[in-house]
């Protein structure tokens, strides 16, 4: 991977957009967590105050991805499943977005 973590995090959310259909997406996802926490949560810094909220609120949305990624599993009809499959991408839209504007601290987009 690259020197950015930043720029990790986004192609590790990346691959999540077409996942590995061999691993289930919970797994997929708990990985990601992990990586996430050791990471940007596992070390003090000296980051600026919107950086740290934003890390905080990645924190908190992927704990929401693992979530909709447990209900999707349980989802019994195919309208259930398309609507948790909908949260997921959504999700990840958030996230791919926090990301982008770490990357971009400047851009206002």
């Amino acid at each position: 991977m690259s020197t950015n973590p930043y720029l990790d995090l986004q192609t590790r959310l990346q691959h999540l957009e077409t996942p590995d259909p061999s691993t289930p997406l919970t797994v997929q996802i708990n990985s990601l967590q992990q990586w996430f926490q050791q990471n940007f949560l596992g070390s003090e810094s000296d980051r600026p105050d919107s950086e740290q909220s934003l890390l905080v609120e990645i924190h908190k949305q992927l704990r929401l991805l693992a979530t909709d990624a447990a209900f999707l599993q349980t989802a019994k009809t195919p309208q259930t499943q398309q609507q948790r499959q909908q949260q997921i991408r959504d999700r990840l839209s958030t996230l791919n977005r926090y990301c982008n504007h770490l990357l971009n601290p400047d851009d206002n987009t």
